[in-house]
């Protein structure tokens, strides 16, 4: 990690500081801060996948794996097969909106669940919050993007809508997507067909 400052003085009795994280922590004089390094490469392969990004979840800091194209992939599929609540509106843990959803009348959830690739079976529909970080990390139009992931490349998302797992807090009949040509969300009734693209999380 990269040391990016000291805490050398401040005006509190005790010698103390208080620096604006999420949540607050109290340090002391003396403490250096570091920036965390990024764990790998974006795009890079990774646990049957390829690293999409990191996150935050419960206090634990996770790597998102994106499934290979070829095989965690398919679109034209329904999020439910009519539009009824299931209580899935987590919008950052997709692992556990797909664990409570993986049946026969949710598609896209199972089609996520069936699959094992390099080895792991882990794998889930994203939340809300995972598939809007794959987008800005991996979307095909996205300035920066890998060269594997670039519009027209092996791994490339289409340019189309695709399901999160979580469903709309307010209307429990429509579940949110993310169009991965401009990174719009947008809800959508259950019942109808968009793009699944499964994930699982590594624990760094």
């Amino acid at each position: 990690m990269k040391q990016i400052a000291t805490v050398v003085d401040n005006n509190q009795p005790g010698g103390l500081i208080v620096v604006e994280t999420e949540p607050k922590v109290t340090l002391p004089v003396g403490t250096r801060l570091f920036l965390a390094e990024p764990f790998a490469e974006l795009g890079s392969p990774l646990g049957g996948g390829f690293f999409a990004g990191e996150f935050v979840l419960q206090g634990e800091r996770y790597a998102l794996v994106v499934a290979p194209k070829t095989e965690g992939e398919k679109m034209e599929l329904q999020f439910k097969n009519r539009n009824t609540a299931d209580g899935t509106d987590s919008d950052e843990d997709g692992l556990a909106n797909s664990a409570r959803i993986n049946d026969a009348n949710h598609p896209a959830v199972q089609f996520c669940r069936s699959l094992r690739i390099g080895g792991y079976d882990d794998w889930y529909l994203p939340s809300r919050d995972e598939l809007a970080m794959l987008w800005r990390n991996l979307g095909p139009r996205r300035k920066n993007v890998p060269e594997l992931f670039r519009e027209g490349a092996t791994e490339s998302f289409e340019t189309d809508w695709y399901w999160s797992s979580t469903e709309t807090a307010s209307y429990s009949d429509v579940a949110w997507m993310v169009g991965f040509d401009y990174g719009y969300q947008d809800n959508y009734g259950k019942d109808n067909y968009c793009g699944v693209r499964a994930v699982r999380r590594l624990k760094i």
